[in-house]
């Protein structure tokens, strides 16, 4: 009997063999007339513009629904802003022109990706069988092979094992591994050019010059900047992952979705927008890092935030919001107290006492800092921030 359940299971693995997923497409170009690798560089781009035009009719019609999940009010963007909405459109087609090229420059050419796409796929699917196999007997014993091969994959034989694996497990593993070096790369560099007064002045101070971000400005970068953190981010997450060129249109266009989302002025529930089940670095928390008084903040981008949690730059919106507004209370309070006496040195309130601890209150990180938003030491951060912000 056993040996009729193996039979059974290795015909339906043979059979399985030369099925594809629904994903694949068998020929040269995923769209006709658009090599996959221009495909790559062209979607993202397309697809930018698209969701930046979205948000921005969201703006432009400020429905009562969405309305009340707008970060900022709409005079903000004119008054506080720091550029005109022509100077960043000029600057993120400039920025997209300098991505194109560097991808046309760098990415495989359109031969490699015939030969991932028209691969003997049937044999690879075989190698990884007969591997799962032999290290299975070797390391639990021939006699386990089938039970561990069921436990592990929902199926005794190891061919259907295989196919699971070859087209949905290891590219999903690759897609998430492809998120992870590329919140490394940018949280490294975007950390740096702030640390760097150097760098922040002649380079990333122009992102910055957004104060309250919408959509289609989530690219407006100096050039340099966009070039070493956005382009040559995606193109090394990409190889770093041993991504096929099909990958890379997906990598690429959802993390450029995602960056626009992350820009786009909404804090939408979870319910409007599913990703922050998944990635919980989303609008909401990237519009801390854009305040002024949030620059020291959240600087992992775009999709989780461990790496702010690992090194203590994380603080929730929620915390940021509630030490603003005591700020802004204790300000007045002193400025007050100071007219009344006469005596404008007590508006610095530089007898406050030190902070110290961790993952102190908002009151008490007003109450025990002279400027509760000045945030350059370690110490600092540990009792701004620490490695949980959530009260």
């Amino acid at each position: 009997m056993t040996a009729y359940a193996n039979t059974t299971a290795a015909t339906a693995g043979l059979a399985k063999l030369n099925q594809t997923p629904f994903y694949f497409q068998a020929q040269s170009e995923v769209i006709p007339g658009i090599s996959d690798k221009y495909l790559s560089l062209a979607l993202p781009i397309i697809i930018y513009w698209i969701a930046s035009l979205f948000y921005h009719l969201l703006d432009t019609l400020e429905l009562p629904f969405t309305e009340k999940y707008r970060l900022h009010e709409p005079e903000e963007v004119t008054k506080r802003n720091r550029v005109s909405v022509t100077r960043v459109i000029v600057m993120v087609v400039v920025q997209q022109i300098i991505q194109t090229i560097f991808g046309v420059l760098l990415l495989d050419d359109d031969s490699v990706g015939l030969k991932q796409t028209f691969a003997d796929h049937p044999a690879k699917v075989l190698d990884l069988a007969l591997f799962l196999r032999s290290t299975t007997s070797k390391l639990l014993g021939p006699s386990l092979e089938p039970q561990i091969t069921k436990l592990l994959f929902g199926s005794q034989d190891a061919i259907s094992a295989a196919w699971w694996l070859y087209w949905w497990g290891i590219p999903t593993a690759q897609f998430w591994f492809a998120f992870f070096v590329m919140d490394a790369w940018q949280y490294t560099l975007h950390r740096l050019f702030h640390e760097s007064r150097f760098l922040y002045r002649h380079f990333h101070s122009h992102h910055h010059r957004l104060y309250v971000p919408y959509a289609f400005g989530a690219l407006y970068n100096h050039p340099v900047e966009g070039l070493l953190l956005d382009s040559a981010g995606a193109a090394i997450s990409h190889a770093a992952a041993l991504m096929t060129v099909r990958q890379g249109i997906v990598l690429f266009t959802f993390s450029t979705l995602k960056t626009v989302a992350d820009h786009g002025g909404y804090a939408f529930p979870w319910y409007l927008d599913p990703l922050h089940l998944v990635f919980p670095n989303c609008a909401e928390y990237h519009d801390v890092h854009h305040q002024m008084t949030g620059l020291r903040y959240n600087y992992s981008q775009p999709f989780f935030v461990h790496f702010d949690v690992l090194f203590g730059t994380r603080i929730s919106a929620d915390k940021f919001q509630k030490m603003k507004r005591l700020a802004e209370q204790r300000r007045a309070a002193e400025k007050s107290a100071a007219a009344a006496e006469g005596n404008k040195d007590k508006v610095n309130g530089s007898s406050a006492p030190q902070l110290s601890g961790k993952d102190a209150t908002p009151a008490e990180i007003v109450d025990k800092s002279s400027d509760p938003f000045v945030t350059t030491t370690k110490r600092s951060y540990a009792a701004k921030a620490g490695t949980s912000t959530d009260e």
